[in-house]
């Protein structure tokens, strides 16, 4: 594995209450649309925020550290304990509160609410963010014969997953198999927002329903297409299986627990991943649509990096999916990096993630992005002519068979 440039997460937990951050070591990236101000990479000191609970002892740190492939890995395991204790743990006993049949339905109810409203709030961004890059690289270093350790790789996709509305098992085939390696493609990426008008409030809603009632069916036809009989079956088994545990806990055990745990979770995780994989695919230039640097963008310098392990960097983890997150904003910021997203004409903002692009785009607000652009030597633009090429890159892109 490549060596870290981040301090190892022992020494950022030590240092999180020094606010004195020295603006010189920082790596200079541009400026704003019109020069008037310098821009600085912030994201490559600034202090984690993954764990809703950011201090543990250097004991623990240090132990995770030995057993995760990198050092900052430690974040990504202390997230999904976080999330085990205070999130499934929780979920888990909202089927057995209350066993007075005579409350128990308004009693689960409420019970079923308030976990449900704390835990997504606290929660849900942060474990799917985790997920995501575990999904990439493994966050325990763990050898083909070391069963247990596999074992533990596998508790967040099949155990915590499904308390967070993603199908267990299931999301390595929908981002990694698909979305990946068909990178945006609408011939054969289901999440292709190619063909979409990226500006309309309806399009959205659309590329929403299409996920949330015929993923499954769709994406085990994906997997036997490109991938073969045994994927697709494991895929719509996966899928299948955890429809029938939501069902028979619905039936047989608390339908008001199962329903909070496993059915409006699906909803909510549905429409948090779509929006976010539609915002982070909302600019596509159509000269040039398959091309990683033009079919995304990145966003730098908003705190919401430092709670989704550095997400901002889009346009890189698609470059190379498995570059380590904690070597992101450091890697940007090089002049050869630099200097190739220039080369492309990569979208970067400022001060702004994905949800807020996305939400910008559907408001009309394409100056306020434009405000946000930054220039770090890429071909010259007036704020004007930036929103004309915001608007272009929002054009439907018309499936062409020559395009494969």
């Amino acid at each position: 594995m490549r060596s870290s440039t981040r301090s190892p997460p022992s020494q950022n937990a030590s240092n999180r209450d020094d606010e004195s951050e020295s603006t010189t070591a920082l790596p200079h990236v541009g400026t704003n649309h019109d020069g008037s101000r310098i821009i600085l990479n912030l994201d490559v000191r600034a202090k984690r925020n993954e764990c809703v609970f950011p201090r543990y002892p250097k004991w623990v740190i240090a132990f995770l550290q030995k057993k995760t492939n990198e050092p900052e890995d430690a974040w990504v395991v202390l997230t999904f304990l976080e999330c085990f204790l205070l999130v499934v743990v929780p979920g888990v006993m909202l089927f057995f509160v209350d066993t007075n049949e005579k409350k128990k339905t308004r009693r689960s109810f409420w019970y079923g609410l308030v976990w449900f409203v704390i835990t997504r709030a606290l929660f849900l961004q942060r474990f799917t963010l985790a997920l995501h890059y575990h999904t990439h690289v493994n966050a325990v270093r763990a050898k083909k014969s070391e069963h247990f350790k596999r074992c533990l790789n596998a508790i967040p996709t099949f155990i915590i997953a499904p308390f967070f509305g993603i199908p267990a098992g299931i999301y390595w085939y929908h981002h990694n198999a698909m979305h990946h390696v068909h990178g945006n493609a609408a011939y054969a990426d289901l999440s292709s927002t190619e063909r979409s008008r990226r500006d309309s409030a309806f399009d959205f809603f659309k590329y929403w329903m299409r996920f949330l009632f015929l993923a499954p069916i769709e994406l085990s036809m994906n997997m036997l297409k490109y991938r073969g009989l045994v994927d697709a079956v494991r895929c719509y088994s996966n899928v299948a299986g955890s429809f029938a545990a939501w069902w028979y806990l619905n039936a047989n055990v608390n339908a008001s627990a199962a329903n909070w745990t496993l059915a409006y979770t699906h909803v909510i995780a549905s429409l948090g991943l779509m929006f976010g994989n539609w915002s982070q695919h909302i600019f596509v230039c159509p000269d040039d649509p398959r091309n990683d640097y033009k079919s995304t963008y990145t966003c730098i310098n908003s705190f919401e990096n430092q709670k989704t392990f550095d997400d901002g960097y889009h346009v890189q983890h698609h470059v190379d999916s498995r570059m380590h997150w904690s070597t992101f904003a450091s890697n940007f910021s090089r002049k050869e990096t630099l200097e190739k997203h220039a080369q492309e004409d990569a979208l970067v903002f400022e001060g702004v993630h994905f949800f807020d692009v996305g939400l910008c785009v559907m408001l009309g607000k394409l100056d306020y992005l434009a405000e946000r652009y930054v220039f770090y030597g890429q071909k010259k633009r007036t704020k004007e002519e930036i929103v004309m090429e915001l608007k272009r890159r929002l054009e439907p892109i018309e499936y062409d068979i020559k395009r494969r």
